[in-house]
């Protein structure tokens, strides 16, 4: 076996390597997911909402599960997540953009930002603004969901976190390990990749990800003018979920 190492670089797995993502994540229960994302439009908005936008929208398998019940468009930074976005569900836009830059000229009834998507806007000037683009883009009475960026704790204790994908001609597998310096966390996942009939290939694939406090969080969501709260049981993770309504 040859194992092939690959300059380090950043955010691969959003771009060269993004055709993995969905198996690296396949744990995940998206269907449950949206589940849960309906029954809390039930619970928490207030107006009947009939659009959704998804931000940080990734490969699209939330609004997969809620195409049928909403007229969705998913957005993303990454043009390399949005072609296979496109590929995995049919029926929904998808547009590439820049969280912190949003200007879509459409106003929405719902609006999601999953997986604490949120945190790599790494400093509170970029959330306040990215924040206020989510109020803006939001009709009266309007819901945003949002997980929010993983505590201090999460990078700093316990053992290195593993994933690992076991498909008959795909073996995945990622370990992340993270430091903090200047409330950013520098997360270098280690991916190794072996598939059939290919020499195994190693990655080391860097994020940086800004800490944001929750209550610093609602903070700046109650200054831009939402009525919001902080849920404790999220998704997943432990991450809880912030809730905002736009007045």
């Amino acid at each position: 076996m040859i194992l092939i190492r690959l300059n380090m670089t950043d955010q691969l797995l959003h771009g060269l390597l993004a055709k993995y993502y969905d198996r690296l994540y396949s744990y995940r229960d998206y269907l449950d997911e949206a589940v849960k994302i309906q029954n809390l439009i039930i619970k928490y908005s207030p107006i009947e909402p009939t659009t959704i936008l998804d931000v940080a929208c990734g490969t699209g398998l939330h609004l997969k599960h809620l195409k049928d019940d909403f007229k969705c468009i998913g957005v993303d930074i990454s043009k390399d997540m949005l072609k296979i976005a496109r590929k995995n569900v049919k029926g929904v836009v998808f547009k590439q953009a820049d969280m912190k830059k949003l200007e879509l000229k459409k106003q929405f009834d719902v609006i999601t930002c999953l997986l604490s998507s949120i945190g790599y806007l790494k400093n509170n000037r970029y959330l306040n603004k990215t924040l206020k683009n989510f109020y803006d883009h939001l009709v009266k009475g309007g819901l945003i969901l949002v997980e929010p960026s993983q505590a201090r704790s999460f990078y700093v204790s316990g053992k290195p976190p593993i994933t690992f994908y076991d498909g008959k001609d795909l073996k995945l597998t990622r370990l992340n390990k993270s430091k903090i310096r200047n409330n950013i966390a520098h997360l270098t996942m280690h991916i190794v990749i072996a598939e059939k009939g290919k020499e195994v290939k190693y990655f080391a694939d860097n994020h940086k990800l800004g800490i944001f406090g929750i209550s610093e969080t609602l903070k700046i969501m109650r200054n831009i003018g939402f009525k919001c709260k902080f849920l404790a049981n999220g998704f997943m993770n432990g991450r809880g979920l912030l809730i905002g309504i736009k007045k």
